[in-house]
């Protein structure tokens, strides 16, 4: 099988560069292991910058009318009172299996093929990524040759393995894990946030008594709960008695799901003939809330450059070098927003003052929040004067 663009992986970052290429009028082939509508519980919550790009898009309206509109976040931090911070811009909640089923279905629509696909290798010849190799649903080896080859297939990306960019993550590793559940009591506008020493829990409504629950919790944690994850998940909810109580009574729905570590990094974003693009470029604490605009954001820039090099072939890899540059300063901005996030969140006195700042100075919480939500400059929010606005 021969296509122009073979992307690894139809989540939102994949599928949205599937249809930028696609409606370019390239040849593109989808290369994705599961079927969808596929069960995926995490990054469930988009922010105004994803919902900012979906309608750029076009994709916004059928978005909305699936999503159940967000107005505001309540941060409950033990020790403090709870501090509710509205958004500049409303956001939306949306089961990801509804999302990711309808960008893929409109890049299909626009043109891309899609392949049931688990992705094996990568093929590359003379310093040039040249395809992807992997095994169809009934075991049969499938490859697939392309110009150019896009890997999105997420945290632990085969594609940036197989190409030796995924590099190790410093520092504490941090585990979700919970699903959703029905029968909860939680405002319908609004997430909630609540942390303590031992991790923080994540409650985003999704419709009628409907919630997606995560425990966030450290590797050590986890590792102490090996006999038992469920107990371990129940006792960290009963430490926090107001999320306990949100969902007292509530009924999981589903299966437990676990993900992590929930950080990765990359050397770079693209080499000769391919890019990363979504988790597979690199990932954010996902305690901020940007996952899915990110993805959609790195599948934009992707799907430019990636068009770029295909109709200059000469300059192709002047156009993957400026894209991997063009997100690593991205992702260096936002990771160290989140650095800034983790350590209030990771020191509980830390934490009590920054809450009773925020309380006390709006303006402190609208630009940190602009920042977290995609709709302002990640810079203000870091800058020296907003930083010693938010401790001192």
């Amino acid at each position: 099988m021969k296509a122009d663009v073979v992307v690894v992986g139809g989540g939102p970052a994949g599928a949205t560069t599937a249809l930028l290429l696609a409606r370019a009028g390239f040849d593109v082939v989808v290369a994705e292991r599961a079927a969808f509508p596929r069960r995926k519980v995490c990054g469930e919550y988009l922010n105004a910058g994803a919902l900012a790009t979906l309608e750029r898009l076009h994709l916004d309206d059928l978005v909305r009318a699936l999503g159940t509109p967000l107005h505001s976040v309540r941060l409950c931090l033990a020790g403090s009172d709870p501090l509710t911070l509205p958004f500049e811009r409303p956001g939306l909640s949306i089961e990801r299996a509804t999302l990711d089923d309808a960008i893929l279905t409109a890049a299909v629509n626009a043109g891309a093929r899609l392949v049931r696909l688990r992705v094996e290798n990568v093929l590359a010849s003379e310093g040039r990524v040249r395809g992807i190799a992997g095994r169809g649903e009934d075991g049969v080896p499938i490859a697939i040759g392309a110009r150019a080859v896009v890997g999105a297939d997420g945290v632990g990306s085969v594609v940036a393995r197989k190409l030796g960019l995924a590099r190790r993550m410093r520092g504490s590793k941090r585990f979700a894990l919970g699903g959703h559940f029905g029968g909860c009591t939680l405002e319908p506008s609004t997430i909630e946030m609540h942390v303590g020493p031992i991790g923080y829990v994540a409650l985003n409504p999704l419709g009628e008594r409907l919630a997606n629950v995560m425990v966030v919790v450290s590797g050590a944690s986890l590792a102490r709960w090996r006999n038992d994850v469920d107990a371990g998940v129940r006792a960290t909810i009963a430490r926090f008695p107001v999320a306990a109580g949100r969902i007292e009574g509530a009924t999981r729905i589903g299966g437990r799901v676990a993900i992590g570590p929930l950080a990765f990094s990359v050397s770079r974003a693209g080499v000769a003939g391919a890019v990363l693009a979504g988790d597979a470029a690199g990932s954010v604490d996902p305690f901020v809330g940007g996952g899915v605009e990110l993805a959609l954001a790195s599948a934009c820039a992707a799907a430019t450059a990636v068009c770029q090099a295909l109709r200059d072939v000469a300059g192709s890899d002047r156009a993957t070098l400026a894209y991997a540059r063009e997100w690593a300063t991205v992702l260096r901005r936002r990771r160290r927003l989140a650095a800034l996030v983790a350590l209030v969140i990771d020191v509980p006195p830390l934490a009590r003052r920054v809450s009773r700042r925020l309380a006390q100075v709006p303006e402190r919480a609208g630009a940190l929040l602009a920042a977290l939500t995609g709709v302002g400059p990640s810079e203000r929010a870091l800058s020296p004067a907003a930083l010693a606005g938010l401790i001192l």
